[in-house]
């Protein structure tokens, strides 16, 4: 009896250490770039219905998310503004390098409150320096954040940063950016095209020409010790025309080779 008793009760642990581990292996962890949150989100719904695995998110600033994975958040997969900060963690040994790639990039757009935009078309960047010049400008910090390095660069192409870099405000991330526009408190803001989509309290005003800046991509990696059969199938649905069309509807610019 006791022998039977002890069989039911091991049996039943077996059971329910395969659950708890089975549940564990189905969880993914996603650090994205603030600029790519509806476009993740869009994806990870699609791919959360798909597979039946569960995911959470985390979204902040390139820089913000860099640190955070190179002081040993739980993240299986990074998905940042720029090369630079993938760059970083690679070279700390912190990514598969077998699995990093880019197949997303995006435009640099000037944005001001509608109620400002409303009179005039979408111009040159050139054109508007006197509204860059006559109130503040929100920028992601121009030093860490990629948004505000494109947006930097690409003032500092046009001869319009010194006499700009007075009235600048600079936020943790690009939304934070586009939020002040939003809500009056600056006259102008240099955001990702894409971002000026998800408020109708701002209008692009003028974009920047991809010549201006650096390139904008998006570099998704997995984190070492991380590629679990899971998180390997999220990287390879990345990479399906179901993800391709998320983004692309989201208004990010699709590059026809991974790079």
């Amino acid at each position: 009896m006791l022998r039977s008793y002890f069989s039911v009760l091991l049996l039943a642990t077996g059971i329910f250490g395969v659950a708890v581990s089975s549940v564990r292996a189905e969880q993914i962890s996603i650090f994205a770039a603030a600029s790519l949150q509806e476009a993740v989100s869009d994806v990870i719904s699609r791919f959360e219905e798909k597979s039946g695995h569960k995911i959470t998110a985390s979204f902040a600033g390139s820089s913000t998310l860099a640190r955070q994975v190179a002081y040993g958040a739980p993240a299986d997969v990074v998905m940042l503004a720029n090369v630079k900060w993938m760059t970083y963690l690679n070279n700390k040994g912190l990514l598969a390098k077998e699995n990093i790639n880019t197949r997303f990039g995006n435009e640099l757009a000037l944005v001001v409150p509608v109620s400002i935009a409303a009179s005039s078309k979408e111009g040159v960047v050139a054109d508007l320096s006197e509204i860059l010049k006559s109130g503040k400008v929100a920028m992601a910090l121009v030093e860490a954040v990629p948004a505000g390095i494109y947006g930097r660069e690409a003032l500092q192409s046009l001869g319009l940063w010194e006499g700009i870099r007075p009235n600048v405000v600079e936020t943790d991330n690009v939304r934070a950016a586009l939020a002040l526009v939003a809500l009056g408190e600056v006259a102008a803001g240099i955001v990702y095209a894409t971002d000026a989509e998800v408020d109708d309290r701002v209008r692009i005003a003028a974009r920047f020409t991809a010549d201006l800046h650096s390139k904008i991509v998006y570099p998704t990696a997995v984190v070492t010790g991380q590629d679990r059969p899971e998180v390997l199938e999220f990287m390879t649905y990345m990479e399906s025309d179901a993800a391709r069309e998320a983004f692309a509807n989201r208004g990010f610019v699709v590059l026809e080779e991974t790079q």
